[in-house]
Formats: C-alpha cells, structure tokens, sequence
C-alpha cells in the first residue's frame, strides 16, 4: 500500500515546487525617494500679469535669503518696476529684462542720487558654478556692479545667457558672472511681453543706452505664493 501511494505523493510535491519557482516573486519594496529639494515659491505681481517664481535655498544659501528678506518686508511692492530690457538681435550680449529699486550707479539719474536708497546691506556673490544654476531662458539672478555689490536689481533671462555664468570666456567681464538663485515656473509669457516693448528712454549711462524702456513696468506686489 505504502509502495503505490509514495510516488503520487512525491509527484504532487514537485509539481508544487515547480510552481513556487515559477510563480511571480512579490514586487520588491520601494527604495525611498530621496528627500525632495526645499523651495520656496514666490509671485511677482506686475501691471501685465504675475509671475512665479521658484527659489532654490539650498542651492543659493546667501542670495535667496537676501531676496525674502525684501519679499516680506514688502520692500519692492509699489516702489519697483521692470524698467530695461537687453536684445541680442540689437547687438546686446543677452536677452533679459531687469527690475528692482533702480539702485545700481548705472542707473542713476542726473543729480547723482539713485531713486531708492537700499535698506538692507549688499549680498556676497555665489558662483553659478556653486549653486549649478545656469543663466538660461527663464532662470533669476541679481544684477551687479562688482562682485559681492548686488542688494535690490534682479533680472530674468528670457534666453540662454551662458556668456553671464562663472567663467565664461569673455574678455570684457570679471569673470564671476551672475547669482542665479531661481526659476520661473508661471508666467514667462508677462516676462516676454515686457522685453518686447520699446527701449528708447533716455539712458544715464553709455552701458545701457537704448535699454530702458520707454514705459517702466510697476511692481505691484512680491509675495510667498500661497
């Protein structure tokens, strides 16, 4: 009896076993996404429309700061605009479109006081090749004199401007280049409906002769975006 109930037996079991080597193995367990890079989103009201615009800390731990610092203590809101506007196909080295307090000295009128007076200390300079935040189409930086003079003037790339990055080789620039510190994610079309408009003011400097326009845009509000 034992002889002829064994080998059905032992054919069920390695017909099981067979199974379980073919059978589909369970989905492994996710590996954890690595943790996701903190941002901090903010919205430039303008006469045109919004812009947002993503900010990297991380990347950018001096600049960005600096930058909230004026946000929400409502520096730029009524007393700013987007007031020039750069034109490679005008012969100018990059295509960006520059707001603030008008602070800088190139931007001064005669009289030699500049419109608004910075409350806040200049920010030291951050290399792009630090933050890895090139100067292209759509990407925030903040206009300087000298390396480590940049407090209220930023300006948008609205193209590829890799002349204005660390180290680009060009013989007429320090060499440092431009903070970058951020992103458009809404909006871009505001930015370049503003580059689009007539830049024949009269400038108070040579460097930016024919890149002021004739209508500066106001800056309603700089918020956090909700």
């Amino acid at each position: 009896m034992s002889k002829t109930t064994a080998f059905p037996v032992v054919l069920l079991v390695a017909f099981l076993a067979g199974c379980g080597a073919n059978a589909p193995e369970e989905p492994a367990e996710a590996a954890p996404d690595e943790a996701a890079e903190a941002t901090v989103n903010v919205v430039i009201e303008t006469t045109l429309g919004e812009i947002e615009v993503e900010l990297y800390p991380e990347r950018a731990p001096l600049s960005v700061p600096h930058f909230l610092r004026y946000v929400d203590g409502g520096h730029y809101d009524g007393a700013a605009t987007f007031y020039r506007a750069t034109h490679t196909a005008a012969g100018d080295a990059h295509d960006v479109v520059q707001g603030g307090m008008r602070s800088l000295p190139m931007l001064v009128r005669d009289g030699g006081e500049a419109e608004a007076e910075p409350p806040f200390p200049p920010v030291p300079h951050e290399l792009t090749q630090d933050t890895g935040i090139r100067n292209e189409r759509g990407t925030l930086a903040y206009a300087r004199n000298e390396p480590g003079t940049a407090n209220t003037e930023i300006f948008f790339n609205v193209g590829d401007n890799f002349v204005l990055d660390t180290g680009a080789g060009d013989p007429t620039r320090d060499g440092f280049g431009y903070a970058t510190f951020g992103r458009v994610v809404r909006g871009m079309e505001v930015l370049d409906e503003i580059h689009r408009l007539p830049t024949d003011a009269p400038a108070a400097s040579e460097v930016v002769q024919g890149q002021i326009l004739n209508e500066p845009v106001p800056i309603v509000s700089v918020r956090r975006a909700e």
